[in-house]
């Protein structure tokens, strides 16, 4: 129905009544649909996507199969469909066309028993008796009706196909007993006119044609018609009746002659009614002359039909604007509408509920009752959990006193639409809805996940004592798994004053209801929803009858009894009742007629609808719906059907249709027979048709797609759809001989358009649309993202799922721009259950490996793919193909593409390394039954372990990082300790925390300290937790304290020694591990000595006071030493003994011989091995199969089966050694398997086979030192998968079946890069850490070699390299060193210390060597403590000038400094005009110039300017000999330093300059890019506005070519490339590490860059919109491959 306008307070009232949820008078939801019933074709869509509507017409006047005819529900469906339209269409709703024909006329298919008694009392006997023939009392009717019979029941071959002959005899026999039977009622009914027992109009419903019944219905009955309908009138003059062939068609005929009854209905209809309802505007008329030659003739009226087809898509276009303009603002309201839709849910569910008072009595004292907790609803599917629920819902506002309360009323029915499928768009829109009612600003909202649960908790809390909150959350198992829904963390366990929450779900499904037994505590709170039982189930079905006017006799209540005895849930009563509600009084019940379980009944029921609607259609449509991934769109199901050419064959066997598609009337009859058992839900933005019970999928998959080979031919039709093959071209199909003979046709071959739309992967895009900013307007084919890969995987079409899907950029970046990184994932291992290919598993791989940056921005896909892939590039042709589109398509998107394989690829035991946290990862526990993966640094991260996933962040908002986690056997908990001395207690069942400091006995500090006492480290410093269900424990190292899990404190306890671990066991009972004796941890001793002891915690009564059960100890004291391990049962210890030195032996628990009853005692039981190694730590296998003993130079392996021992040898050099705190574990695991043996030593991972002791691999991924290893199998496939975490803030999980695969090496320096140079002329990178310098080769990027002048490594300060690549300096262990790169030697050396700058000049003919020393040996270092740093430091700076390659000195400059805490650098000028140095002179700073050639010192240049500062650096200004820039805190300012005055002051520069002087760039830390002259600072472009992206250092420069600029912000890692001459931003690539330094090549085609993790990557600067770039891209790959070919070393990991 049309929407009715409102004013603004009739809105705002609205709204009040939706967001409350009233359930009275509710508007009817906004529709995305245009709906047109028309009796013309009409099939030119291309208006949908101007509104993103969905175009559908409904045309019932051709293609009606006999069987509709048999049944004679024809004019029903159309009356149906007519209020259908009506109800969803957009703008037009009805289109009538009349002529000059009224049209057929048919019977009545009811007829009141009174009225029909009327008829036949003034019929004659011969048509009385036809009547009663044919019209049959049904009294299970409410009134009585007759019902016209079906005719096969009487002509039994009406039908009947098989006997084609037969067939006809009875066809034509019906016609002639219709004719009768219409005279009959018509000549009955005009007598009772007469008679004065009919008023006209009865008389009138007797004789009215289909048309006119449609018109009715559709104009003069409906409301708004000017808005939603259109009449076309034509009137033919001078037509030719004799003509009967012809001119039949156009008015009607009776005996030969012109139907004078009908012509005067239609006049009256046509000329009177229909202008006396509709505006003379919406009615277009038209006249036109008969032609002899067909009456009308597309060639004698082309005039008329281009003008008929122009105007009649003009006017729709028009209705549909005017309809889409109509729509109030609410229906763009996206939370008005979906409430409005759960509303209507809510009415919809609940209007069949009868009975279970005791469960609504038992959820309204719920409502009305204290508890503090959810209620849940629970039962088996079928069991009418959702109409429960609605009901409840429904009466729950009745239940608080009206004029006291205004109960709010929030409902969800999960799964039903978008919004309310996953957790993170319901609880946005659970919260919009909370926002409105209690005035909280929407802005507010937070988008993170878990800000987002917070704010939720948060929002409840505000809920009003005189408005009580109920939310109602049907069927949780509807929710998408993803962000850890299904762990129910979202769930407030508590709930605040004056709110209710009651959820539904099913038991058993991903265990969901188990999670909620563990989060609510209240039995009470969980109510079961059983069968209605067999009398609720008969008042169910009297009740659903009466609604439908109907009822049953009690013969065949008899056999419903019978049925409902066995089976009562209200799925199989529904099932029932549609049965029934069909059966006539007159029809015999029959064992047969009602199944006895749901599936019988789904059966029964699908093949009475293939019985009435032909079983080849049936079975065909609901195929397709079965078959689909998310169910499919009515117009999507036509589409499909229509290229059906089984089904078409078989509609279109006796008939050619106008247009080859199937006809509306078919499915709508299908539909119309299946009521709520396919229902319409949202999927990808659209609305579709599924099953609305799993049971139904379930039995119809079984009834169709069971034949493999079936469901694959329905599979690949479905994905020629979704492929658009046959969009805009005609599909070709056979006519049988048959129908050859039937239609006088020359060959059985035939062809036709099936009008089915085009499947773009993205339907609109602006002309911007190549600016990766410009996404906003690009709306992206999710049906065919979603459906392809689906449909194409599932019907084995392998080389088209290839092609167009996984190995097709655009639709891998459309899907990953539009769906979630891991639907995309899904995609390529779902095609593993079908064939397996090693090219889908690289990209899968590769996928995942890049999961972290294509999840946050999907435009860096070429980019990933290329920098993991390329090496497979000459193998792997599939892979080639997409690096190829990567490389033209992709760089509408990415612009920076890798010079060569830049990332880590995938194959090798990395699966994906996690980088959400900003700091280092101290705490990882696998959680959930290994499904997830707690870490925890300054925030808790959870990880999905499938998928690497964010499933969620919980930010406590500490200052600092958490240093230790320990978690809860049961998982129900967690408690970490900060290094800030704080603990927090946090629920990982709901995400709640508890955040605390910490308080030592005695402590009396404040509460509030200053700042001053928070940054010092704490005097007695947290160093662990300990965790069990009940309690937890936090442990100084001197004292320890118990808390209950609620935080509780129940003790405190010093201890004389050192504590080095403790252990919570029930009791609660204290496991506690010292060191017996005061050690330093720095200090080197033989052996620690330990000690292992229990008590029982004091002041924790947990026992009641007429339990006087004594408790036993654990155990008792041991000393022991260096290192110990306890089964989980503690009734075995491994450790090393006094007495035996290092050898390992066993303890067993048993009872003290004396206190047996109150004590256990370690009693000796026998020595494990002998061992003269040092142990540090023992660790167990999970089977406790095996031990494993750390030592200095590896690892003892010992297995309890074979009772032998393993010696795993670290290689080389590699040595275990613990430093720090005193621990008891190690960084070192078995695989669950007990296979493998891993250890971490710094930041490797070593691999070692239990089995026989040998180093199988070491992994070096990450950059920094391991801190924490984990072991588990993986859901999936069983494999071993190791995680650590390390101080470069990543998490990596490992496949240890992986791990003898070569993967591919990529050149990595083992520290973080200080300094990087390019040559200009040769292909190399010169890059320098702290201890390496390296020379890269550019075009592979591998190290070509390493310069040291020391064989024994060297530590270097600063490096240069001359533009054309001949020459380098280093300053290199106290030395200055000149390399000759293409000899690899040194030239020249000499000592010098503190070096810190290299300048090369003079035409890099000489290099000036800058270094400082302190001028006295007393003056403070930079490394002096505090005090020092207030002295005031001298320096005395020297600058000597070496000639190049021999070292000559060419001259020397020495001065002081004393107020810089450190030398400026000094800065050439153009041409080397002038040698520029900052020095002090009176205190003051100057610019002391020199002859860059001889060092003679020309002048000095004094720094007097108004608002002087401190200078930070000199820039050269190109093309300015005389010009330097200095730049300080504020602005910069240009000198003259030939004439010493200011030239220029810019505020806005910070020293960046393009190559030709021109323009400038203000990259301020706090965010903002803008591109100013550089003579006037005006600015000319913004490349990026001033937002808030945090303060951050930033790097940005013009390229050599001025073509474009590059920006690289600390705070998002990601370089930014901008076009110059338009400001367009071209590229936006997320780096892997933090950028230490940047440098684009000579040639402004390439850009190198320099990270922390030691890494150099080069990538290329492939504009798509300078074709120069593009060629260079082509030319450097077809090169790079022609040298793979000559060398195929370089792929041999590959192969």
């Amino acid at each position: 129905m049309p929407e009715p306008q409102y004013t603004q307070e009739q809105e705002n009232e609205l709204l009040q009544h939706i967001f409350f949820g009233k359930l009275d008078n509710l508007p009817n939801l906004a529709s995305k649909i245009v709906r047109i019933f028309t009796s013309s074709t009409f099939t030119d869509t291309s208006m949908e996507q101007k509104h993103g509507l969905e175009f559908q017409v409904v045309d019932m006047r051709w293609g009606v199969r006999d069987e509709a005819t048999d049944d004679h529900k024809t004019t029903e469906l159309c009356m149906q469909e007519i209020d259908n339209c009506q109800r969803v269409s957009v703008g037009p709703n009805f289109v009538v066309f009349l002529g000059q024909k009224y049209g057929y006329r048919p019977l009545p298919t009811k007829i009141e028993e009174d009225e029909f008694l009327k008829i036949t009392s003034v019929s004659n006997s011969e048509d009385d008796k036809l009547l009663n023939q044919w019209y049959k009392l049904d009294l299970n009717n409410f009134p009585s009706v007759y019902c016209l019979q079906p005719v096969s029941s009487i002509f039994t071959n009406f039908t009947n196909r098989a006997h084609p002959r037969l067939m006809e005899e009875d066809q034509s026999q019906w016609w002639e007993t219709m004719g009768k039977l219409n005279r009959a009622v018509r000549v009955a009914a005009a007598e009772l006119l007469q008679q004065g027992r009919f008023t006209a109009q009865d008389n009138h419903r007797y004789n009215w044609s289909v048309t006119e019944q449609e018109v009715v219905r559709g104009i003069l009955n409906a409301k708004d018609v000017k808005e939603h309908t259109l009449a076309f009138f034509r009137h033919i003059e001078n037509i030719n009746v004799s003509l009967l062939r012809h001119s039949m068609k156009f008015i009607d005929i009776a005996a030969k002659q012109v139907d004078t009854e009908a012509q005067r209905m239609l006049s009256d209809l046509r000329d009177v009614r229909v202008p006396a309802t509709l505006p003379e505007s919406t009615i277009l008329r038209y006249t036109v002359q008969w032609s002899d030659d067909d009456g009308l003739n597309k060639t004698v009226h082309a005039e008329y039909l281009q003008n008929f087809i122009e105007t009649f898509y003009r006017r729709i276009v028009e209705l549909i604007d005017q309809g889409v303009r109509a729509q109030h603002a609410l229906a763009a309201n996206r939370v008005y509408t979906e409430i409005l839709q759960q509303l209507h849910a809510v009415n919809n569910f609940s209007q069949d509920f009868q009975g279970r008072t005791d469960i609504l009595e038992r959820v309204r004292n719920y409502v009305q009752g204290p508890s503090k907790q959810p209620l849940v609803l629970w039962g088996e599917g079928g069991c009418g959990k959702s109409s429960m629920l609605a009901k409840i819902a429904a009466d729950s506002s009745s239940w608080f006193p009206p004029k006291q309360y205004n109960p709010i009323r929030l409902i969800r029915f999960l799964g039903t639409t978008p919004d309310s499928s996953s957790i993170g768009p319901l609880l946005r829109s659970v919260c919009q809805q909370l926002c409105f009612l209690y005035q909280v600003p929407e802005n507010t909202i937070p988008v993170e996940l878990s800000q987002l649960i917070n704010y939720f908790k948060r929002l409840l809390e505000k809920t009003p004592a005189d408005k009580p909150l109920c939310i109602f959350f049907d069927s949780l198992d509807q929710l998408s798994s993803a962000d850890g829904a299904h762990s129910m963390s979202w769930l407030p366990p508590t709930l605040p004053n004056y709110v209710k929450i009651i959820v539904s779900t099913l038991p058993g499904i991903f265990n969901i209801l188990s999670t909620l037994r563990n989060i609510i505590e209240s039995r009470e709170n969980f109510v079961q929803i059983k069968p209605l039982g067999e009398e609720l189930a008969k008042t169910v079905l009297v009740a659903r009858l009466s609604r439908q006017h109907r009822k049953i006799t009690d013969a065949q209540w008899e056999l419903v009894h019978e049925r409902l005895a066995e089976c009562n849930i209200p799925l199989y009563v529904k099932l029932v009742f549609d049965e029934i509600k069909l059966w006539k009084s007159y029809s015999q019940p029959q064992e047969k007629d009602l199944a006895k379980t749901v599936s019988t009944s789904i059966n029964k029921l699908l093949g009475r609808i293939e019985n009435q609607h032909g079983h080849i259609l049936v079975e065909h449509a609901l195929s397709y719906i079965t078959a689909s991934k998310s169910g499919l769109s009515e117009a999507e199901l036509e589409d499909l059907i229509s290229l059906d050419e089984t089904v078409l064959n078989d509609v279109y066997q006796y008939h050619l249709p106008p247009i080859r598609r199937i006809p509306p009337l078919l499915w709508t009859r299908i539909r119309n027979d299946l009521p709520n058992y396919l229902v319409e839900r949202e999927a990808d933005g659209v609305s579709v048709v599924c099953w609305y019970h799993r049971q139904f999928a379930e039995v119809s998959h079984e009834r169709y797609l069971v034949n493999a080979e079936t469901c694959r031919k329905y599979h690949s039709q479905m994905s020629d759809y979704f492929l658009g093959i046959w969009a805009g071209c005609p599909k070709p199909f056979q006519f049988s001989e048959n129908q050859k003979r039937m239609f006088n046709l020359q060959t059985t071959d035939g062809e036709a358009d099936r009008k089915v739309p085009a499947q773009p992967v993205i339907f609109t895009a602006s002309t911007t649309a190549t600016n990766a900013n410009n996404t906003s307007t690009i709306r992206y084919n999710l049906r065919k993202l979603s459906e392809l890969p689906f449909q194409l995987t599932r019907s084995q079409r392998e080389d088209d799922l290839y092609t167009h899907v996984l190995f097709n950029y655009d639709f891998i970046h459309s899907k990953l721009s539009s769906m979630p990184l891991n639907s995309c994932i899904f995609d390529y291992e779902n095609s593993f259950d079908y064939y397996h290919d090693k090219e889908v598993k690289l990209m899968s791989d590769a996928l995942r490996l890049s999961s972290s940056v294509l999840a946050a921005d999907p435009n860096n896909l070429a980019c990933q793919i290329i920098g993991r892939l390329l090496p497979f590039y000459t193998t792997c042709h599939k892979i080639a193909s997409f690096i190829d589109q990567c490389e033209s398509n992709g760089l509408q998107h990415m612009a920076l593409v890798p010079a060569y394989n830049t990332l880590a690829s995938p194959g090798g035991p990395l699966v994906y390394s996690l980088e959400a946290h900003q700091f280092a990862v101290y705490g990882l526990e696998v959680v959930s039954a290994g499904q997830h993966l707690l870490t925890v640094s300054n925030k808790f991260i959870v990880f999905d372990l499938s998928s690497g996933d964010i499933v969620r962040i919980i930010d406590p908002r500490i200052e600092g990082i958490m240093t230790y986690l320990s978690v809860a056997p049961d998982q129900r908990y967690c408690v970490t300790i900060t290094i800030s001395n704080q603990y927090i207690i946090c629920s990982l069942l709901t995400g709640d925390i508890v955040l605390r400091d910490y308080q030592a006995p005695g402590n009396n500090s404040n509460k509030n300290p200053t700042k001053s006492t928070v940054s010092q480290p704490p005097a007695d410093p947290l160093l662990g937790a300990a965790v069990s269900n009940t309690h937890f424990a936090l442990w100084t190292s001197k004292m320890y304290q118990v808390y209950t899990n609620k935080g509780e404190l129940l003790a405190t306890q010093p201890s004389r020694y050192q504590i080095i671990q403790i252990e919570v066991l029930p009791g609660p009972e204290i496991e506690i591990i010292c060191r017996s004796e005061d050690v330093r941890n720095d200090q080197e001793i033989a052996r620690d000595r330990l000690t292992i002891n229990y008590c029982f915690v004091p002041n924790a009564d947990n026992t009641d006071d007429n339990n006087t059960e004594q408790r036993c100890l654990t155990g008792g004291f041991k000393n022991i030493h260096s290192a110990l391990i306890l089964t989980r049962d503690k009734r075995r210890m491994y450790t090393c003994c006094e007495i035996n030195d290092n050898n390992v032996e066993v303890y067993i628990n048993r009872p003290h011989p004396v206190k047996y009853s109150t004590e256990r005692v370690w009693a000796f039981d026998h020595q494990l091995f002998e061992n003269k190694d040092r142990i540090f730590a023992f660790m167990l296998s999970n089977d406790e199969n095996y031990l494993m003993a750390v030592t200095f130079k590896g690892f003892k392996i010992f297995s309890f089966r074979s009772y032998l021992w393993k010696t795993c040898v670290l290689p080389g050099s590699v040595r275990n050694i613990m430093s720090g705190t005193k621990r008891l574990t190690y960084t070192a695991a078995f695989s669950h398997d007990n296979r493998y043996c891993i250890a971490c030593i710094k930041s490797t991972v070593y691999i070692f086979g239990v089995e026989w002791g040998e180093l199988l691999a070491s992994l070096d991924s990450h950059f920094g030192r391991i801190l924490v290893l984990k072991g588990l199998s993986s859901a999936s496939g069983g494999n071993n998968y190791v995680i650590t975490t390390g101080m470069d803030k990543t998490t990596k999980v490992w496949n240890l079946e992986n791990a003898r695969e070569k993967s591919i090496s990529i050149s990595q320096m083992d520290k973080a890069i200080e300094m990087l140079h390019i040559s200009t002329e040769t292909p190399v990178i010169l890059a320098q850490t702290r201890t390496q310098l390296c020379l890269f080769d550019m075009k592979t990027g591998l190290i070509l070699t390493q310069l040291s002048a020391s064989q024994h490594g060297s530590m270097y300060q600063c490096t240069a390299l001359c533009s054309n690549g001949l020459f380098a300096a280093a300053a290199e262990s106290g030395n200055f060193v000149i390399w000759d790169i293409e000899e690899r030697k040194t030239t020249f050396v000499t000592p010098i210390l503190n070096i810190y700058q290299f300048l090369i000049h003079t035409a890099e003919t000489m290099i000036l060597v800058v270094n400082h020393e302190p001028l006295s040996s007393g003056a403070p270092s930079a490394s002096n403590n505090a005090n020092a740093n207030n002295a005031q430091a001298e320096y005395i700076v020297r600058a000597v000038s070496y000639a190049i390659p021999d070292g000559d000195v060419m001259y020397k400059i020495s001065f002081n400094i004393k107020r810089m805490h450190l030398p400026k650098k000094a800065a050439c000028t153009v041409d080397d005009t002038y040698l520029i140095f900052i020095e002090e002179k009176k205190n003051n700073d100057v610019l002391s110039l020199y002859d860059p050639i001889t060092g003679e010192h020309v002048h000095n240049v004094k720094l007097n300017y108004n608002n002087y500062k401190d200078i930070t650096s000199m820039v050269m200004i190109p093309k300015q000999p005389f010009l330097i820039g200095l730049i300080d805190a504020e602005k910069g300012v240009v000198m003259n330093v030939r004439d010493k005055k200011v030239h220029l002051i810019l505020p806005k520069w910070s020293g960046q300059i393009s190559y030709d002087g021109k323009y400038g760039l203000y990259a301020p830390t706090r965010g903002g890019l803008e591109i100013f002259e550089f003579r006037n600072g005006k600015v000319v472009r913004t490349l990026i506005g001033k937002v808030a992206e945090g303060v951050f250092d930033v790097i940005t420069f013009f390229t050599p070519t001025n073509n474009h600029v590059i920006y690289y912000n600390k705070g998002k890692r990601t370089i930014r490339v901008f076009r110059t001459k338009d400001g367009r931003q071209i590229a936006d690539m997320k780096c892997p590490a933090k950028v230490r330094q940047a440098v684009a090549t000579h040639d402004g085609q390439a850009l190198v860059v320099a990270y922390e993790d030691g890494a150099v990557q080069m990538f290329l600067i492939a504009d798509p919109f300078e074709p120069e770039n593009v060629e260079h891209l082509r030319q450097w790959r077809q090169q790079q491959l022609e040298a793979m070919a000559v060398d195929p070393a370089q792929q041999e990991t590959t192969d």
